[in-house]
């Protein structure tokens, strides 16, 4: 991936040796890979609702349902019925409106390029290499990865815990932000 590649060379460029790591949904994918690639740089690791492939059984929908749904329904329309799967109020969500201006953001191509590339991406037999103290935060109403998910990182990530927020959905930051912070102010202490 070139994105982890940026990324690495600007933690070198700055002189970085280690830093802590949270990734979130995607995010999350992508700090597993640089957790493969360079863990030895990673003091603590944070995977924040994601999970270890980019099928997510059980999601609300299939990547592939996303995907026609984009291209019948627009950037908009998809955007706003993926987001309000990540609240547990849906639209009435506290900051459901910020989950809707970052989607405005981006283009049709990017989002379906995106959708893509979760779809291939398959993290599983790198998981026991993963040897970083991890944290592990789930929503117990997440509506992208299920339990199983989580449990296969969970089992399959050593020095791992798993935290789970209850009744939270997707973005557990913005349902639950204080509890939220301090769970991950505590784990990088």
């Amino acid at each position: 991936m070139i994105f982890l590649k940026i990324i690495l060379d600007r933690l070198e460029e700055k002189k970085i040796d280690k830093f802590h790591l949270l990734g979130h949904s995607m995010g999350g994918m992508i700090i597993q890979d640089m957790a493969k690639k360079s863990g030895e740089k990673i003091s603590k690791l944070v995977c924040y609702s994601t999970g270890p492939r980019g099928e997510m059984p059980g999601r609300f929908e299939t990547l592939e349902q996303s995907r026609e749904n984009l291209k019948k329904k627009g950037l908009e329309i998809t955007a706003k019925n993926i987001a309000k799967t990540w609240f547990i109020k849906g639209e009435e969500a506290k900051y459901f409106d910020i989950c809707i201006d970052s989607g405005k953001q981006t283009s049709m191509e990017t989002a379906d390029n995106s959708l893509v590339a979760i779809k291939n991406w398959n993290g599983v037999d790198a998981l026991k290499n993963i040897k970083n103290e991890t944290l592990i935060v789930w929503g117990d109403q997440d509506k992208s990865y299920n339990l199983e998910q989580i449990k296969t990182l969970e089992n399959n990530i050593k020095n791992s815990k798993l935290i789970v927020f209850k009744n939270c959905a997707h973005n557990v930051h913005l349902e639950q932000p204080d509890q939220f912070n301090k769970i991950i102010k505590n784990f990088l202490l």
